[in-house]
């Protein structure tokens, strides 16, 4: 399944980047699946990726943030998040990529996934039980040695105030914009975690923007768990939304919450 999903991927980048300069990726075009907007960019990609399933007859159903779930009469279900850094790819921030993973009923249940950077071309790629890797070499998260940390953390519009006393404690600090891309920097053991909390349910994380990345980081030695301690499970529903904390070693867990 992987070589299938890599196959996918790679047809989204050359899609994405044979645009004209002059295209309007930030155009919003209709209201997605999931309630929020759709743009020029997210359906691009997204058709691509409805059209090579179809092409390929890959034995999944599919739920994608702009179609919704595309049932297709099998058990296993490929999660899609076809531009993740929609905002950042609108405005010419090179951090987006392509999110790919495929399982039955739930984040836990993911045995595959694939996520690919549009913009540098690493491919992470994991497997249950089998490690992750980035462009074939094998990544592992770092041990937490500090009591400042070196986060990521979501700090957009609807961020909850309790961040920023974490912010406050950590010694390097980025907020990225694309949660795929900054939950594999921790599992490459750049970071030590990525803190997700937002003020409202509505605007928490999805499952189909962590669905690939939760597997590759549990499969490089880390663990993403709700701002309760509890290991991290969302159902395969648009509408479910959670705050989160990915990490690298338990102990950062235990300093953070």
């Amino acid at each position: 399944m992987l070589r299938e999903l890599e196959h996918i991927a790679y047809l989204v980048r050359d899609t994405v980047r044979a645009l004209p300069k002059d295209f309007d990726r930030g155009e919003e075009i209709c209201i997605g699946a999931d309630g929020t907007p759709t743009l020029s960019i997210d359906k691009i990609a997204e058709d691509v990726i409805l059209q090579a399933v179809n092409d390929m007859d890959l034995p999944v159903n599919v739920l994608s943030e702009e179609a919704g779930l595309v049932d297709r009469g099998y058990a296993d279900t490929l999660v899609v998040d076809p531009i993740d850094g929609t905002h950042n790819s609108a405005l010419n921030v090179p951090m987006y990529s392509v999110s790919l993973a495929v399982g039955k009923r739930s984040l836990l249940g993911i045995e595959h996934a694939v996520l690919l950077d549009l913009v540098t071309g690493g491919l992470f790629e994991a497997s249950k039980g089998c490690g992750a890797t980035l462009d074939g070499q094998r990544i592992s998260v770092r041990r937490f040695e500090t009591v400042e940390p070196a986060m990521l953390f979501y700090l957009g519009r609807f961020v909850h105030p309790r961040t920023f006393e974490l912010v406050k404690r950590s010694s390097r600090v980025r907020a990225i914009g694309c949660a795929s891309l900054e939950m594999t920097l921790v599992a490459q053991g750049r970071f030590d975690a990525y803190y997700f909390n937002a003020e409202t349910y509505e605007k928490g994380i999805r499952i189909i923007d962590i669905a690939a990345s939760a597997l590759v980081l549990r499969e490089a030695g880390g663990e993403i768990v709700d701002l309760g301690g509890k290991v991290l499970d969302m159902p395969f529903d648009l509408a479910a939304r959670s705050n989160f904390l990915a990490y690298g070693d338990a102990r950062a867990k235990e300093v953070l919450l």
